[in-house]
């Protein structure tokens, strides 16, 4: 028989699966169908996990860790102090009944709201930084908020010391429109940052300070929350 090269071989029709072909199995020639092939092929053939390739877990993981993380903790989830704490209001749009929850601090008197929370496990207790999402009803000026943290630990009083204050200000360009502040500068909440505990966040309008000019109520609608982790999960 001539010699052939497979590039002269007729075409052939859509495989079937009993077609025969040849295969080198343990340094010998064999015979074997396109269904076998399938068969070998299949994902339920294959056993193995990530552990399998050396280092590709780690790898992964490596990326998972980059970047920073955030979390929004909306107006409502804000707890008033008894004295000169911010009003909790509630605003129903006249045009299309869109609801929102909303803290309403006063443009005289320098109130304030806290937020706690329980950062992941993965959280490397580094600074935080805030964005601050707000509203007015009318109005002009701008306002200015002071953020303080402290962190607790498990097992550490919970009447604990703030940390330095960081101030925020951001301008009102139209009143009953959505205004998100630039990110705060970092905060370092005061005491321990650890794997159990909470950081509590203190919300305060700095009515004294000369930049906040809104003779308004300045309507807080809620708080993104910047951290960075040094773990790819809370395992």
């Amino acid at each position: 028989m001539p010699a052939v090269t497979i590039s002269q071989l007729p075409a052939g029709s859509a495989l079937t699966g009993g077609e025969i072909l040849p295969a080198v199995q343990d340094g010998a020639t064999v015979r074997t169908t396109v269904d076998q092939l399938r068969a070998g092929l299949a994902a339920a053939a294959h056993g193995h996990a990530l552990a399998d390739v050396a280092g590709l877990q780690t790898a992964l993981d490596g990326l998972r860790v980059l970047g920073r993380r955030s979390l929004w903790i909306p107006a409502s989830a804000l707890e008033a102090p008894a004295s000169a704490g911010a009003e909790a209001g509630s605003v129903e749009g006249a045009a299309h009944g869109l609801l929102r929850r909303t803290l309403d601090f006063d443009p005289t008197v320098p109130e304030s709201a806290q937020a706690t929370l329980a950062l992941p496990k993965s959280w490397d207790g580094g600074a935080l930084a805030l964005r601050l999402l707000w509203t007015a009803p009318a109005g002009t000026g701008d306002v200015a908020w002071i953020i303080k943290g402290a962190a607790i630990a498990d097992g550490e009083p919970l009447d604990a010391a703030f940390g330095a204050a960081v101030t925020v200000t951001d301008s009102l360009s139209a009143p009953e429109s959505l205004h998100t502040t630039d990110e705060s500068a970092a905060i370092t909440p005061d005491g321990t940052a650890a794997d159990g505990g909470i950081v509590v966040l203190r919300i305060t309008r700095a009515v004294e300070d000369a930049a906040d000019t809104l003779d308004a109520d300045a309507q807080l609608l809620g708080l993104r929350v910047f951290y960075d982790v040094d773990a790819a999960s809370d395992d």
